[in-house]
């Protein structure tokens, strides 16, 4: 998956119109997302391939999501999240 994939499929989970407002805050909300999601499970992995992992993507959609309706995140992250990132982070190190 592509990181435009990922936002156009974004967009249409939210079930959000697709006007150029709405494309730029999910267009930062994803970039931050995909950031924060990276630096928790390994700063120093590609992108490109970690973006071909499915349960990456889901963390990075699930941050992005609760990040359009909180954008202060007042209640911390979801436990759904952090589930996601110890997952993934085992997976790294079972990796190497």
């Amino acid at each position: 998956m592509t990181l435009d994939e990922l936002k156009t499929q974004l967009l249409q989970e939210l079930n959000l119109d697709d006007t150029e407002e709405n494309q730029s805050t999910l267009n930062t909300l994803v970039e931050d997302s995909l950031s924060f999601v990276k630096d928790s499970v390994d700063s120093k992995a590609d992108t490109n391939e970690m973006l071909q992992d499915g349960m990456f993507v889901r963390a990075v959609k699930t941050l992005a999501t609760q990040m359009f309706y909180d954008r202060t995140l007042a209640t911390g992250t979801s436990i759904g999240l952090r589930m996601m990132l110890s997952h993934l982070k085992g997976k790294v190190g079972s990796n190497g």
